[in-house]
């Protein structure tokens, strides 16, 4: 679920998004067949726990200040740049096949 929450984040998404619409975009565009209600309770959870205690060094999320469940991602100033080239050719994988 990160690797998926950071796909949408970094290539489906120009502002902070909510849980429910990284869920939406994940959904819409296929990236992984879900139902139900689970999948957002996760993908919650797993967010508000990248942004809390110990994990916050670490996250590649940030939680907008102040405002209730608005995420993006962590401008690192020392990116790999495998990261990126790794972001950028699951999307061409994905588009190729949708």
């Amino acid at each position: 679920m990160i690797s998926l929450t950071n796909l949408v984040l970094e290539n489906f998404s120009d502002a902070p998004m909510t849980p429910k619409q990284i869920l939406h975009v994940i959904q819409t565009k296929g990236l992984k067949e879900m139902r139900g209600t689970a999948p957002l309770a996760c993908l919650v959870t797993m967010l508000h726990s990248q942004v809390r205690g110990d994990r916050v060094k670490n996250s590649i999320f940030f939680k907008l200040p102040g405002r209730m469940s608005l995420f993006t991602l962590k401008v690192l100033q020392h990116a790999p740049l495998y990261s990126l080239c790794l972001s950028t050719l699951l999307v061409k994988i994905i588009n190729k096949f949708t």
